[in-house]
C-alpha cells in the first residue's frame, strides 16, 4: 500500500501530538454516519490502549443501527457532557470539511490542538494538523494508516474502521480502488466477521426507520424531463412515525437505485433550517450544487441547508434553480452548474 509524501508527514505529525498529550476530544459532523462514527471510535480504542484520558461527543446521537460497535455507549452530546469531565489538549475532527459542521461541540474544544482528518472535495484546512486525501474511499482508509503506524490495530480497532469503508463505499459500490481493497484485507486479519458486520449495518433497522421510508415513497416526486426524483420529510412526519433524523439514512439509499435519474435529492425539515441531501449516478457532480447554496460533499454525495425559510418555499427555490440552469443539465452531468 502507498501514501504520499503529504499524507506521511502529516501521519506523522499526528502521531507525534498523540504521543505528547494526554486529553483528547473525538468528533465527527451533525448526523454521525458510518465513517465518521467508525473513525471516532476506532481512536476512542487506540487512544485508551496508549494510556490517553479520551471523550468523543457529538451534536447529534448516532443511528442505533451502529449500537453493535465497541464504544458506542459512551459516546456524550453536548446536553449530556460535563465541562468538568475533561478539557482537551486535542481536538481531532473526522469527516468534516469545515469545523462548523460539529455543530454545538465547537464550544467544548476551547484552545486545543486541533486536527482534521477528512476526505472530501473542498476541504477548508481549519485544523492545526491537516491530513486530507480526496483520493481516498473514506476517513476510515485514512485512520488506517494512522492505526498502523501507532501499531495499534486489535479487532475491535478493525471493525469500527471497517464499518467506515464498507458504508462511505456504498457496500463497495462506489468510490474505492485496489488501495482500498488492500486496507480491507489487513482488516479482515484481525478475525472481524464481514457477514456479521453486514447483518448488523443493513438487516438491522428499526420499525420507526421503515414508516419513514414508508411515508417518504408516497411522497415521492420524479421530472421526466430533468431526471431528478426527490421526496420530502416534513417535522409532522417524524413526530408521526416518531422517527429520528437519523432514520432517514435509508431514504436517500433508496431514491438513489430510480432508475432513469441524474441525480435524487431528500428534503428534510428542521426547527431553523431546511436540509437537503443530494446523491447522483457516476456523471452529475451534484457537490457543486451544493457549494452554490453554501454547503458542501463529495462529486456523487453532498448537501445544504436553507435557514430561516418555510419548507415549500425552500423546495421551489431549489427548483427554480435546477430550471434556470436547464442548459447546465446535459448527459454528461452537472458539471457546468
Amino acid at each position: 500500500m502507498s501514501i504520499s509524501n503529504n499524507e506521511r508527514k502529516a501521519i506523522v505529525k499526528i502521531c507525534e501530538a498523540i504521543k505528547e498529550h494526554k486529553n483528547f476530544l473525538l468528533t465527527t459532523h451533525q448526523l454521525p454516519d458510518g465513517d465518521g462514527l467508525g473513525c471516532e471510535l476506532a481512536f476512542l480504542r487506540i487512544l485508551k490502549k496508549l494510556g490517553k484520558n479520551v471523550v468523543v461527543m457529538n451534536e447529534m446521537p448516532s443511528s442505533k443501527i451502529y449500537s453493535f460497535l465497541p464504544g458506542y455507549s459512551e459516546i456524550f452530546t453536548p446536553d449530556s457532557y460535563s465541562k468538568e469531565i475533561l478539557t482537551p489538549d486535542v481536538s481531532i475532527f473526522f469527516d468534516c470539511s469545515t469545523k462548523q459542521r460539529v455543530g454545538k461541540v465547537v464550544s467544548f474544544i476551547k484552545d486545543s490542538l486541533l486536527i482534521n482528518i477528512d476526505h472530501h472535495t473542498g476541504n477548508s484546512f481549519f485544523g492545526d494538523i491537516n491530513l486530507v486525501c480526496e483520493k481516498r474511499s473514506s476517513v476510515g482508509e485514512i485512520c488506517f494508516f494512522i492505526a498502523s503506524r501507532l501499531a495499534c490495530i486489535d479487532k475491535d480497532i478493525a471493525e469500527c474502521l471497517y464499518v467506515s469503508i464498507l458504508t462511505d463505499t456504498g457496500s463497495f459500490r462506489y468510490n474505492f480502488n485496489s488501495e482500498t481493497l488492500s486496507v480491507i484485507t489487513r482488516l479482515l486479519k484481525t478475525g472481524i466477521n464481514p457477514e456479521e458486520i453486514a447483518d448488523n449495518v443493513y438487516n438491522n433497522n428499526p420499525v420507526e426507520t421503515l414508516l419513514l421510508l414508508g411515508h417518504a415513497l408516497v411522497n415521492l416526486q420524479f421530472d421526466p424531463e430533468f431526471h431528478i426524483a426527490w421526496t420530502i420529510l416534513n417535522q409532522s412526519i417524524f413526530k408521526k412515525t416518531k422517527a429520528a433524523e437519523q432514520d432517514s439514512e435509508i431514504v436517500i439509499d433508496i431514491l438513489r437505485t430510480i432508475e432513469k435519474t441524474d441525480f435524487v435529492f431528500l428534503v428534510k425539515e428542521r426547527e431553523t433550517e431546511i436540509k437537503f441531501s443530494l446523491r447522483s449516478r457516476k456523471r452529475c457532480n451534484v457537490r457543486k450544487i451544493a457549494e452554490y447554496f453554501g454547503g458542501g460533499g463529495h462529486d456523487n454525495a453532498a448537501g445544504f441547508s436553507l435557514k430561516n425559510i418555510p419548507l415549500d418555499e425552500a423546495v421551489r427555490k431549489f427548483l427554480r434553480y435546477l430550471r434556470e440552469n436547464k442548459d447546465s443539465l446535459c448527459a454528461d452531468g452537472l458539471t457546468k452548474v
